[in-house]
């Protein structure tokens, strides 16, 4: 019950559930998430930090990136994809979606 508590607390933060709705279509780095999201890259590890406390996602190190992705988790995947299924109309969701699939962490590291 306790893990299930966890997932629906960090879930319930309105940044938080973009980010999962976002790794649910790829994976991505924070400099990705920064980019559809426009909020401090010291919040999106905070909320990245929370998610990954409740099980809802996994990093890896992928050369200079740390890459995040969506839990493998059989009740996670479920779960995110009923969400995505109730938004499947909402702007909000489908304007971060459309940016996510347009960015490239390649591109984004040239800008710096």
């Amino acid at each position: 019950m306790e893990k299930i508590s966890e997932i629906f607390k960090s879930l319930g933060e309105k940044n938080r559930l973009r980010i999962v709705l976002l790794l649910s279509e790829r994976p991505m780095c924070v400099c990705e998430i920064n980019e559809v999201l426009h909020i401090a890259l010291s919040t999106i590890s905070s909320h990245l930090k929370n998610l990954k406390y409740a099980g809802l996602i996994k990093d890896e190190k992928e050369g200079r990136w740390i890459i995040y992705r969506l839990s493998e988790d059989h009740f996670v995947q479920d779960l995110v994809n009923k969400i995505k299924d109730t938004l499947k109309n909402d702007p909000t969701f489908l304007k971060d979606r459309e940016k996510a699939l347009k960015i490239s962490r390649n591109n984004l590291s040239s800008k710096t």
